[in-house]
């Protein structure tokens, strides 16, 4: 497979994700996105890219971005777009609490994907779990049932101030 291929392919899958009103259902979108990283991932890997080793490490970051921005995969942008801002701080002595790498940033462009890539696989992991045994989720109908629990557990409280918030640390009398 060669990068126009590739390219094609990460722009279908993005576009396919993007679609307005596709119903596609959880599983699927998750083998969507493992897949759009696994191919991001192959095509950063089969197409190496230089940064001058002697500008500034923000410029170094640039010409990344600018290699990535092609792919049309906003996250990934972003994340290049965040090391530029990182690295441009450091240059004006402003220290950022996230350890940074040194080095050529091809090779961290590929180990972010590499973690993205995993990240999504156990999501996708995960969805096909919940395709067998179901998806746990905490959503309005949960909060609503904790609610019911805690108004039949303090049932001298009003309903306005029954929520998480007013649950005690210990049950109360002790």
């Amino acid at each position: 497979m060669n990068i126009q291929d590739l390219r094609s392919r990460i722009a279908d899958l993005t576009a396919r994700q993007q679609a307005a009103g596709e119903p596609v259902s959880y599983l699927e979108r998750q083998e969507i996105e493992f897949e759009k990283w696994r191919l991001i991932h192959k095509y950063i890997h089969s197409h190496p890219f230089r940064t001058r080793g002697h500008l500034e490490r923000s410029r170094q970051w640039r010409e990344a971005a600018n290699e990535i921005r092609d792919l049309g995969e906003i996250e990934l942008l972003d994340w290049a777009l965040l090391q530029v801002e990182v690295a441009r701080n450091l240059e004006r002595g402003i220290q950022d609490m996230r350890p940074r790498k040194n080095g050529p940033c091809h090779p961290l462009v590929l180990e972010y994907l590499a973690n993205r890539k995993r990240k999504a696989l156990a999501v996708l992991h995960f969805a096909r779990a919940g395709e067998v045994g179901g998806l746990h989720s905490v959503n309005s109908a949960h909060h609503g049932h904790s609610a019911d629990i805690l108004r039949k557990q303090y049932p001298e409280e009003d309903d306005a101030t029954v929520s998480h918030e007013d649950v005690p640390w210990f049950p109360r009398g002790q």
